[in-house]
């Protein structure tokens, strides 16, 4: 998986979204280059990947407004800048390490290991140990055997899935509705057309 393919979905998903009028494409922040991505990543300690830094370098996060209610790139998930996503990271493996030394650890935090985005209940994480790179839901208490894994242009094709199916939708104020009724009960069926 190439930084052009992550690049090439998020456009996908950015045109859908501003096709259904969605406030978030208007405040997300332009992407940063790939020295700057990896000079943010050396501060924090990752030597990235092209395919890691992608997300960023596609764009660097949302902008907040003052007064007005977060835009989220799907339902309930910040798209932080990389600076504050690397902080995050590093935060989850100092709190892992410490619950490793008291013997309380689920799952543990890997340094390898990026939010991508932060939201419902549990991250979503790029492994960047890993090919594609791989994302999935980080919850400390799951096998990690059991845990879907998808590369972020499969992850995107999913989101497309759930406008397809009317589970999520741009409000007319520009926001996420989400309705979960529309969930089927089919496995989900790989897209694949991820623009």
């Amino acid at each position: 998986m190439s930084a052009r393919e992550v690049h090439d979905a998020l456009h996908g998903w950015a045109a859908r979204l501003v096709s259904l009028g969605a406030v978030v494409v208007t405040r997300l922040r332009p992407g940063l280059t790939w020295a700057e991505a990896r000079e943010v990543g050396g501060l924090h300690g990752y030597d990235l990947t092209e395919e890691v830094a992608a997300l960023w370098t596609w764009r660097d996060g949302v902008g907040a407004r003052p007064g007005r209610a977060p835009a989220h790139l799907a339902p309930g998930q910040d798209f932080a800048t990389l600076d504050e996503s690397l902080r995050r990271s590093r935060e989850y493996l100092a709190a892992s390490r410490a619950e490793e030394r008291a013997g309380t650890a689920g799952t543990p935090w890997q340094p390898h290991w990026v939010v991508a985005v932060h939201g419902h209940a549990n991250p979503l994480v790029l492994d960047g140990s890993r090919p594609g790179p791989e994302t999935f839901r980080h919850d400390a208490q799951a096998d990690p055997l059991v845990v879907a894994r998808s590369t972020l242009p499969q992850r995107i094709a999913r989101w497309h899935d759930m406008l397809d199916t009317g589970t999520w939708r741009i409000a007319p104020d520009g926001t996420w509705d989400v309705d979960l009724s529309h969930l089927t009960e089919v496995p989900h069926q790989a897209r694949t057309d991820v623009t």
